[in-house]
């Protein structure tokens, strides 16, 4: 699942999460740059911004403890300064459950590099929970949370105020985030059963689905299917099509049991 966080994390720093970048560097963005590299092998950073005062910021977001992440960083720091003619401020932000065991520095000889490492379980939470931005709202459930009943009431006030599409994407985000914190995931899992909204959106990334996309599902997956699909469509009001395609369903059978639950 390493995967689906590193993907869900960098997909929602492509919206810029402003008042967490704020927070790391108590600057505004000044606007967002290009994060690729072109080499041998093309490089991408997680999160890469001009701040106001002209510095540029790198971030990287990890989920696991990684012993060769101040050679990455060196080596990033390097191909920044290349193409943008500045050293940069730079930051790993660590936002996995085990106990943080890299280092931040690179040292060899005539060479003492480093750089700032964050776990985000120390950071303030409550400053991304008042944020008004979803992508530091869902980044505050990787925080230590003191009120998660609190932040998922939120989050879910911002996701019904979201267009179809957009809201189902943020959705499975915030599940995937999720299990990086089993505690937090088991209250997130009960808060949408008491509130009557889907837990599972998306067979392709969740595991609690195993079999895999083109394996045929038993009647009892497709009976929860249909269920999810019931309450999607009763809760956030989404046309059945667009459920059908996201849960993988044909329309006529949501229908059918649409009918039959009147």
């Amino acid at each position: 699942m390493k995967g689906s966080y590193d993907k869900t994390l960098r997909e929602i720093f492509s919206d810029v999460p402003v008042n967490l970048i704020k927070f790391l560097t108590n600057q505004e963005i000044k606007r967002p740059l290009n994060p690729s590299f072109p080499s041998i092998k093309e490089r991408i950073a997680d999160f890469l911004v001009e701040l106001e005062n002209g510095d540029i910021f790198h971030l990287e977001i990890q989920s696991v403890n990684d012993k060769t992440m101040p050679r990455r960083m060196l080596f990033y720091a390097l191909l920044i300064e290349e193409k943008y003619k500045k050293f940069p401020i730079q930051v790993v932000l660590y936002v996995g459950n085990e106990k943080l065991r890299m280092q931040n520095f690179y040292k060899r000889k005539n060479l003492d590099y480093k750089y700032e490492l964050f776990n985000i379980k120390n950071l303030d939470c409550n400053y991304l929970i008042k944020s008004q931005s979803i992508e530091d709202n869902l980044i505050a459930i990787l925080c230590k949370i003191d009120d998660e009943v609190n932040l998922l009431n939120r989050i879910t006030s911002r996701l019904l105020s979201l267009p179809d599409k957009k809201r189902v994407d943020y959705l499975k985000k915030l599940f995937i985030l999720a299990r990086l914190r089993p505690k937090v995931y088991n209250k997130l899992e009960e808060f949408y059963k008491e509130q009557k909204m889907p837990i599972v959106l998306d067979p392709k990334i969740d595991p609690l689905y195993k079999k895999g996309w083109n394996e045929a599902w038993s009647e009892a997956e497709k009976k929860t299917k249909i269920k999810d699909a019931l309450l999607i469509i009763e809760k956030f009001n989404i046309p059945i099509e667009k459920v059908a395609k996201e849960l993988g369903l044909k329309e006529d059978e949501i229908k059918k049991a649409l009918n039959e639950n009147k």
